[in-house]
């Protein structure tokens, strides 16, 4: 296992180097190691940002443009998250070091920020080398599928 502390890096603008249609700056293609649940058919996405600060990106489905994921990088917001990823989701992303990997959170934001909420429990890691990711469980946890994006 590796733990991800100090290693999970945020996009920064300098590796955001492809236009999405919207005009705004986005990573090359993610291919998902295993479909994200509930959405089987669904492999390929871009990471775009969406706010000017770069805290906010949108995971887009690129096989159908309806989809799409709001996801953060844990530091800004959460910056004691150190989750362990297991050595079968290191494998299918084809890691050798914690310094490849780029951790996301995926938000829910049903109304105003300050109702929005992340998904602690089940971060997307993507190896930014090869552009591949898996969403990881993080068993034994008691990390929360819900924690406010915003304390109250």
């Amino acid at each position: 296992m590796i733990a991800l502390c100090e290693d999970v890096r945020t996009p920064s603008v300098e590796e955001t180097s492809v236009q999405a249609s919207a005009g705004t700056d986005a990573l090359p293609t993610i291919e998902l190691a295993a479909p994200l649940p509930g959405f089987p058919q669904h492999r390929l996405f871009a990471l775009v940002r969406v706010d000017d600060e770069g805290l906010l990106y949108a995971l887009k489905s690129l096989e159908d443009p309806n989809l799409r994921f709001l996801v953060i990088a844990p530091d800004p917001f959460f910056p004691d998250y150190d989750p362990e990823i297991d050595e079968d989701s290191l494998a299918a992303l084809e890691v050798t070091g914690a310094g490849q990997l780029l951790v996301l959170l995926i938000v829910t934001a049903s109304g105003s920020i300050s109702e929005a909420t992340v998904n602690l429990m089940a971060p997307i890691v993507v190896n930014f080398a090869t552009r591949r990711a898996v969403q990881v469980v993080l068993a034994g946890s008691d990390l929360p599928v819900r924690a406010p994006l915003v304390p109250a």
